[in-house]
């Protein structure tokens, strides 16, 4: 994806991005590091709609945690403490994850602002981490998608 993936007034919302990802040692930015880096900031306003059912940047977080428990677990899979690995922070340019590609697909034009049509693009998926993530935090996802849409 290039450079010109988000508009120019959204390269903080991208650097966030980034962060989130180079943060849990990624080479590759996601959906869920998009919803994290828009639940974090509280001047946007598509942060209010995920605030509003508990996911803040900290609930998100947890919400994130609790899929992966879930996912290892049906893997048979024991979880482990990640923090007691030494993961570098990436270096290089991070590139798009199919996740980000298909919610840009899947966005809602004139939907407000761009972070907002982002928004519904990533709760618009049925299936992947950011679904199965909602799902464990006992978040109705289609309930949030229709809130979202009606916001705006």
């Amino acid at each position: 994806m290039d450079d010109d993936f988000f508009s120019h007034g959204m390269r903080g919302l991208v650097a966030a991005c980034v962060e989130e990802a180079a943060r849990r040692g990624s080479t590759v930015v996601e959906a869920e590091h998009v919803l994290l880096a828009i639940a974090a900031d509280p001047d946007i306003p598509a942060s209010h709609a995920l605030a509003e059912v508990g996911l803040d940047h900290a609930g998100l977080e947890a919400a994130l945690r609790g899929e992966r428990l879930h996912s290892l677990e049906t893997a048979g899979v024991e979880p482990f403490d990640a923090q007691s690995f030494a993961l570098g922070r990436p270096t290089g340019k991070p590139r798009w994850g199919a996740s980000v590609r298909m919610a840009m697909t899947r966005q809602r034009r004139g939907a407000g602002s761009r972070e907002v049509a982002v928004l519904i693009g990533i709760l618009r998926a049925e299936i992947g981490t950011v679904p199965r993530a909602l799902a464990c935090a006992g978040i109705d996802r289609v309930r949030l998608l229709g809130a979202v849409e009606a916001a705006v």
